[in-house]
């Protein structure tokens, strides 16, 4: 016979052995739960670990509300809060896109920052210094102010905050300006 004749034949001989029988009607006696019904287990039953429910949770319970998570021991204020629920947030959002890098500061440490630069202000160039319109956050400082009247903050601030490290400063008419040194952007402004 070809090959594949006994492999047939072997397999029909298999499925009709009578232990084949016995073990297909035991496994056809076994309940078999519906989808919504609830697993009935025995007393004598052990529980797998993993499936005992965590103390403090509901399995309803939604994953966020407001926008935050609800799981046990998840952070509550959290910058990815939606600002119409968190009061950090929206005060984050206001904030221009260049003062952002300092808005970890207080404003204890910012006027503190301001006192020590006030003894060390220096004065830009003539022309400029009547042109308050550089002294806003986020505007741009002109390239001969950044040459010639840009400072880098003093060693004891950048000591104190390492962060503002690369921020310079320089005095716009009467007010007092920190500089991103890299990209001549107006980052916060402290009127004299």
């Amino acid at each position: 016979m070809p090959k594949t004749l006994w492999s047939i034949a072997f397999a029909v001989a298999i499925l009709a052995s009578p232990g084949f029988a016995v073990a297909e009607d035991q496994k056809s006696e076994l309940p078999v739960p519906r989808m919504n019904e609830p697993v009935k287990t025995d007393a004598n039953d052990k529980q797998e670990p993993s499936a005992t429910k965590s103390p403090g949770t509901d399995a309803n319970a939604a994953p966020f509300a407001n926008g935050m998570l609800t799981a046990p021991g998840a952070p509550t204020d959290v910058d990815t809060a939606p600002s119409k629920f968190s009061p950090r947030s929206a005060a984050d959002d206001r904030l221009p896109t260049a003062a952002y890098c300092l808005k970890h500061l207080s404003a204890a440490q910012k006027s503190s920052i301001y006192a020590e630069l006030g003894n060390r202000a220096i004065s830009t160039l003539p022309g400029k210094a009547t042109d308050l319109r550089q002294a806003v956050v986020g505007a741009e400082i002109p390239a001969d102010i950044a040459l010639a009247g840009l400072q880098p903050l003093p060693q004891d601030v950048t000591t104190k905050l390492p962060e503002l490290t690369g921020v310079a400063f320089t005095t716009l008419g009467s007010k007092l300006v920190l500089v991103d040194s890299t990209m001549r952007i107006v980052i916060d402004v402290s009127a004299q």
